[in-house]
């Protein structure tokens, strides 16, 4: 008897300890799986802006090159050694400025004694001319003396043009580049000296396809940006339309001209050219940033408040016929019925001006889109709209 109470003590307390284990247990897993249901993932932090209708004007983009109207590497006829360097690097000079002095003192020593042989021949010409009028010579002597005076004339002249030659003068008003050669050194015919570019007035060369010739004009609107001053615009107009089409590319060329009044947009920057075709029609324009492209289409994120689709947590726990609320243990957060969240739109895209992007289909006007931040979102993501950097 005693035996078997001892027995039944032991079965009754091996079933309230494993009772109480598994009741633990049952009260751990509930409490996890609670608090894994309570949890709701804090929105995504992201920037945005409104979707625009603005005005703009339909172009034809191309690639250019900025040219000067009067530009170029200023070179020497003549060999001979610098005298003198009259100029600085990258100063103005107008034209007719003298820039070199080459040393002519040779030509200098060899145009006195032509002078001088000059004034003889025209002394024996004038005597002789005397003596051909009443026949005292014949007209054979008096040829060789009108002979010799021209050629005294000819070499005086061509010993001028070479001291002339050596007097390197500016062509025409501009600024200098970078001096290349230094006084004393010894340069020959058609070594380079020193840039002269004319910054007054510009030139913008750039190709389109020979389909556009036709909308193509003298006068014509077009815009530019060139690296050095970012996104700034600005104007020019066409002046010169080549006359025939390259017949390996099957470009036409063509050229603007641009007033440089600042003087800082130098020749050989690169162009972005864009061609007014038509003014002013009305286009949905988003940010750059906010497009989004894949293999399968280009697209944005649309913010919005939407039904926000988040699990009820179950905030009750019954064990041995109690019933808990674990909502009084620990805080659970219920989830909001509705919030910001974004939707993944594709869209079909237009013309690019500066940094906005127009689009043709798939955003409306006022629709708020994310323009940074998007790697973090899905379909449904819940987002809050934070201040953009400046």
């Amino acid at each position: 008897m005693r035996k078997f109470m001892y027995t039944a003590i032991t079965l009754l307390t091996l079933s309230v300890v494993f009772g109480a284990i598994f009741g633990f247990i049952e009260f751990r897993d509930r409490m996890v799986g609670s608090f894994v249901a309570a949890y709701i993932p804090p929105p995504v932090g992201v920037e945005a802006d409104p979707a625009l209708e603005e005005q703009w004007d339909t172009t034809l983009s191309a690639v250019g090159t900025v040219k000067a109207v009067n530009g170029v590497d200023i070179t020497t006829e003549a060999s001979g050694l610098i005298k003198e360097i009259y100029f600085a690097s990258g100063q103005e000079v107008d034209e007719g400025d003298v820039l070199i002095q080459l040393d002519d003192e040779v030509e200098q020593a060899n145009l006195k004694s032509f002078k001088a042989q000059y004034r003889l021949a025209k002394i024996n010409f004038d005597r002789d001319s005397r003596l051909m009028r009443s026949n005292a010579i014949s007209r054979t002597e008096f040829d060789k003396v009108e002979a010799q005076l021209a050629d005294m004339k000819a070499q005086v002249e061509r010993t001028e043009a070479t001291i002339s030659q050596k007097k390197i003068k500016a062509p025409f008003s501009g600024r200098l580049g970078l001096r290349q050669v230094n006084v004393g050194e010894f340069i020959n015919s058609g070594d380079d000296i020193v840039t002269l570019q004319a910054l007054d007035e510009l030139l913008i060369e750039f190709s389109v396809p020979e389909y556009f010739t036709p909308k193509l004009y003298v006068g014509q609107k077009i815009r530019f940006t060139v690296t050095a001053f970012g996104q700034r615009v600005f104007e020019a107009t066409i002046s010169s339309i080549n006359a025939k089409v390259d017949e390996t590319t099957r470009n036409i060329q063509v050229q603007g001209n641009f007033l440089n009044d600042t003087g800082k947009i130098l020749p050989g920057m690169f162009a972005n050219v864009s061609i007014i075709l038509e003014e002013q029609k009305s286009v949905i324009t988003v940010p750059q940033t906010a497009i989004s492209y894949s293999l399968y289409g280009d697209s944005v994120f649309v913010v919005s408040e939407q039904e926000l689709n988040l699990k009820t947590p179950d905030t009750t726990l019954e064990i041995f016929g109690l019933e808990i609320d674990l909502s009084k243990i620990h805080k659970m957060e219920i989830p909001p019925e509705r919030g910001l969240a974004v939707s993944r739109r594709y869209v079909k895209l237009g013309e690019r001006q500066g940094n906005r992007v127009s689009i043709v289909e798939g955003v409306s006007a006022g629709e708020l889109v994310v323009t940074a931040g998007q790697l973090k979102l899905n379909n449904g993501t819940r987002v809050e709209v934070i201040e953009q950097k400046p």
